[in-house]
């Protein structure tokens, strides 16, 4: 797994090499989801739960997730599980989820799986003591100097 992050609120978690595979055009969005902490306010995981709000009504709807497929990247210390009501990722499986924050993702697809996952539109990361090993980007917010 690889995660890019900008601005401290953009965060983007690859599950499949973008070498290796291809996104194709679809992707499920607004798909409930929640981000995992430990008790120094770290993340250290997701949660992709069978949910996501209906374009048309607004609704919560149920929906049949993805398999998640291979993972053709280093997984570190990180489990991935699944059910049939979510998806659970934890970046170090020694962590204790200490609160949940609640969020929407899209959920991109490729013909093997999910190819990723986008918490959405811009989420609180925290600390990234966990996630460290899987960062491969990180650019911080840059201001736009006036003149």
């Amino acid at each position: 797994m690889q995660i890019t992050i900008e601005d401290n609120a953009i965060m983007y978690i690859y599950l499949k090499s973008s070498e290796r595979y291809e996104k194709v055009g679809k992707l499920i969005s607004d798909v409930r989801c929640g981000l995992l902490y430990d008790g120094s306010d770290n993340l250290i995981g997701i949660k992709v739960f069978n949910e996501r709000t209906n374009d048309g009504n607004g609704l919560i709807e149920q929906i049949d997730l993805p398999n998640v497929g291979i993972i053709d990247m280093p997984i570190y210390k990180s489990k991935i599980s699944k059910s049939e009501s979510d998806i659970t990722i934890l970046f170090d499986t020694d962590s204790i989820i200490h609160h949940i924050r609640e969020d929407e993702c899209n959920i991109d697809l490729c013909d093997e799986g999910i190819y990723g996952i986008e918490p959405i539109p811009f989420t609180y990361i925290g600390g990234k003591e966990i996630i460290k090993p899987f960062i491969i980007r990180d650019k911080p917010l840059t201001l736009t100097k006036h003149v």
